[in-house]
């Protein structure tokens, strides 16, 4: 089947699940994975059978919400490419920002950074793979997480030191003295859980996603405790946030003494979702 055509049927389908304007963009992004394909250079293909029958499986997949990241198991992160599953969340926009930022504001000049809570991987890999003189090394509860986050570390060449740790129960201890401290913390309440998306609720890991109820910000106090303990003197902690709970973890930090200048920054939305705080 020509591709001109195969296009116009699937559009339909994915039209009952999502916009227009979301179902082209869809469309265009799974047959550039799928080819390795720009989707200008696909117009005149004439898709094989065999080829139809994994599109049908793909697409079929996303009118159920799967996510197309863990279809192809990639995701894009400020350039680089990530190997992705169920097991870690999609990096998202937002946490680019979160990154941008910390490069925006530190030169390659030799520093320790911690990255708490790994993921994917894709904060501290890209914080190494841009500042090359950075010790870069990050922790995470998921022995699961760590592993994708080593395929990734190699897989962009970049040198990270992996943490398996708790870091609610890591609050006592003494790694070293990090120059900058990074966290994109489990920060949804299950209150919220009206406001995501399915394929979110559906396949993203709830580790990585919810806090407690009755303590929304307990990772963020944790860390706080932790950063107090292994936080260079001046040093900086720059924290992603639940834009409704931002102005609390403000508060929060302007209470406790170990640390000053607490800021929220918005992002390109206008929404305060990243957090800098210095260590006094």
């Amino acid at each position: 089947m020509k591709q001109v055509a195969y296009q116009n049927i699937i559009l339909i389908l994915l039209q009952e699940v999502f916009n227009e304007r979301t179902s082209k963009n869809i469309y265009k992004y799974v047959l550039e994975e799928y080819f390795n394909n720009k989707f200008i250079h696909l117009n005149n293909t004439i898709f094989s059978d065999e080829e139809l029958e994994d599109l049908n499986v793909i697409f079929e997949k996303i009118t159920n919400h799967y996510p197309i990241q863990y279809i192809f198991r990639r995701a894009y992160f400020y350039g680089l490419d990530f190997f992705v599953n169920e097991q870690v969340l999609i990096p998202r926009p937002e946490t680019e920002e979160l990154v941008h930022l910390i490069l925006k504001e530190n030169d390659d000049t030799a520093k320790y950074i911690l990255d708490i809570g790994t993921g994917s991987g894709c904060i501290p890999i890209t914080l190494k793979k841009y500042r090359k003189n950075w010790t870069v090394s990050t922790m995470d509860i998921s022995a699961e997480a760590l592993e994708i986050a080593k395929t990734n570390a190699k897989n962009n060449q970049t040198d990270i030191h992996f943490i398996q740790e708790n870091i609610l129960t890591a609050t006592d201890k003494i790694f070293q003295r990090y120059d900058i401290i990074v966290s994109n913390p489990p920060y949804i309440t299950p209150k919220e859980k009206g406001l995501m998306t399915e394929s979110t609720l559906k396949y993203e890991p709830e580790l990585a996603l919810f806090t407690p109820e009755n303590e929304p910000l307990i990772f963020y106090k944790m860390i706080a405790d932790f950063a107090s303990k292994n936080l260079k003197q001046n040093g900086i902690l720059y924290f992603e946030l639940n834009e409704f709970y931002a102005q609390e973890v403000l508060n929060l930090f302007l209470q406790i003494h170990d640390f000053k200048q607490p800021e929220l920054i918005k992002d390109m939305s206008g929404k305060y979702r990243i957090l800098k705080v210095v260590r006094s």
